[in-house]
């Protein structure tokens, strides 16, 4: 093979983790790389442009803009990778962030139009406006600002019989197949901390779980999605062969499962040393518990990031430790 390797774009996607619709959008749309083209006009990539599309990749996880950063050079690229190594997240209701903050027109924007997609029942349009909203926001953006905000409201919709339980299958289903599809074309590098992520006994909502696996993904974790509805046994017993250096559990319905604070107390005592990370629009309800067996509420997604940069830090261990005695 020649020195300047040339590569389909079976291969880039392969390599890159993106998809093949999100590659011809930024080429066409933002001008990212500019392949070759034989003479059957399909695209032959360099090693170049693989590496391109790689940064600009890990650049959009951060939750850079792609219009934006197309501009930079590599080395730019690099730089900005470098001083952003994980997303900022919104710590206060009123706070504000480089890229995550309260309000948002864009996404908020992006929101409404999933919104009237699923009321229309068009999940060729909602899926099409995800795509668009990962392409034009980066993945940690869209994660927190667009699909955690319309599970969201599609639970409290479905809550206040505002919405059709037809209307909440269809964005469960168009989201989950949607964030499957990411999951699936994500990479940790080697050597990364690992998360496994579920949902307890009796938890079927597994958005959530799903949601908290790609954001430990985008800060540069390893993930085990489990899947929900799990015992406590199999969750403390896949964390402990996998050398697990947290789980993460979500809880979106009901918010008043007495069985639910027994699995949550004995997956903590199978797993004394291993941070639990519970979150979920239910989670608040069992706040008392989550407290109680020393685990961490995630009130918001945002948050998450910032919490795995203090487990991974070395001195978490140590502060976990001062604050029980």
């Amino acid at each position: 093979m020649p020195d300047n390797k040339n590569y389909t774009m079976k291969v880039v996607t392969q390599r890159t983790g993106l998809t093949q619709h999100t590659i011809r959008v930024w080429e066409k749309r933002y001008g990212a790389v500019n392949p070759e083209r034989t003479s059957t006009n399909r695209r032959l990539y360099s090693e170049a442009d693989v590496e391109r599309l790689l940064l600009l990749h890990r650049a959009t996880a951060q939750g850079h803009s792609i219009g934006r950063i197309a501009p930079l050079s590599d080395e730019e690229l690099k730089t900005l990778i470098d001083e952003h190594s994980l997303p900022p997240a919104v710590t206060q209701p009123g706070s504000t962030s480089p890229h995550f903050t309260v309000e948002d027109p864009i996404a908020e924007s992006s929101v409404q139009r999933c919104l009237d997609a699923v009321a229309v029942m068009d999940s060729n349009a909602l899926t099409r406006e995800l795509m668009d909203a990962e392409i034009a926001m980066g993945r940690n953006r869209l994660l927190v600002s667009v699909i955690d905000p319309i599970m969201n409201r599609v639970g409290e919709m479905w809550s206040e019989g505002t919405l059709r339980v037809a209307d909440e299958h269809l964005a469960t289903s168009v989201i989950r197949t949607f964030l499957g599809t990411m999951h699936s074309n994500n990479r940790a590098p080697q050597g990364a901390p690992v998360l496994v992520a579920t949902t307890p006994a009796g938890q079927w909502h597994e958005i959530g779980a799903l949601l908290a696996s790609l954001t430990a993904q985008s800060a540069g974790w390893n993930t085990l999605y489990m899947g929900p509805n799990l015992p406590a046994e199999e969750i403390a017993g896949a964390a402990i062969a996998h050398s697990a250096s947290a789980v993460a559990l979500s809880i979106i319905y009901p918010g008043d499962d007495s069985l639910l604070s027994t699995e949550l107390a004995k997956i903590q005592r199978a797993l004394p040393d291993i941070p639990l990370l519970i979150g979920g629009r239910a989670a608040l309800h069992y706040k008392p518990t989550i407290d109680e067996i020393g685990a961490h509420y995630i009130g918001q997604l945002a948050l998450m990031p910032e919490l795995l940069s203090e487990i991974t830090s070395s001195n978490f261990f140590y502060r976990q430790k001062v604050d029980k005695a």
